[in-house]
């Protein structure tokens, strides 16, 4: 198996355990970072706590909560809230006057994405990026359609599967430590998807590791 040290340093804290929130933090715990999960939704709560380091219900949208959780020993704080757009802001604003080195969040519109980059988010994923980003990062790792920073070294991304991967298992994947989140099938959303699943052509995949990783990855014949 090709050799890679993962980090088991680096610590993530993820506000918001719906469908992404709770796969990113799954993986990345997987990839042994540790993970603090934070929803104000007991069951999404609940769902995860025996997966992931620790989980917590609380309402990020309060400083005092935040702080109780001891949020400011973090460097990269995800705000997986996408549908609730002035929760969304006010706890990136909120991240960012306590001090996180970066805050990355979500947002389903280009108006919303720019608010959140003017109270400070470090990043905002947005589903149709700038097409020269898009090209920049196509560049360097084929069929790449989103790019998710996680730290100076790790990534997420979202791309298409290349000639080379189809019909293979996701256990071929994982034998470069890349790991594979999820698979979009059509309507069908495959949240963590066995071992033994087999990628189909029109598979759009996420993945997660180093970002030497992805690039050799996606350039395999």
């Amino acid at each position: 198996m090709p050799s890679l040290a993962k980090n088991k340093e680096k610590e993530f804290a993820i506000i918001g355990l719906g469908r992404f929130g709770n796969s990113l933090a799954r993986r990345l715990e997987e990839l042994g970072h540790p993970v603090l999960g934070i929803d104000n939704d007991s069951q999404r709560v609940k769902a995860i706590t025996d997966e992931i380091h620790e989980a917590v219900i609380l309402d990020a949208t309060n400083e005092a909560a935040l702080r109780q959780v001891d949020i400011t020993a973090f460097q990269t704080v995800v705000v997986a809230i996408g549908r609730n757009f002035e929760a969304s802001a006010l706890i990136t604003s909120t991240l960012k006057n306590l001090g996180i080195p970066q805050v990355i969040s979500l947002s389903n519109t280009d108006r919303h994405r720019q608010i959140l980059l003017r109270i400070g988010a470090d990043r905002v994923i947005l589903p149709d990026e700038e097409s020269g980003h898009r090209l920049a990062e196509e560049l360097s790792i084929p069929g790449i359609l989103e790019e998710l920073p996680l730290s100076q070294d790790y990534h997420l991304i979202e791309i298409k599967p290349s000639t080379w991967l189809l019909g293979k298992g996701i256990k071929e994947c994982e034998e470069y430590d890349v790991i594979v989140v999820l698979i979009l099938r059509g309507d069908e959303l495959i949240i963590s998807p066995d071992l033994n699943t087999h990628i189909l052509q029109n598979d759009i995949l996420v993945l997660v590791g180093n970002k030497e990783r992805l690039v050799e990855f996606s350039n395999l014949q």
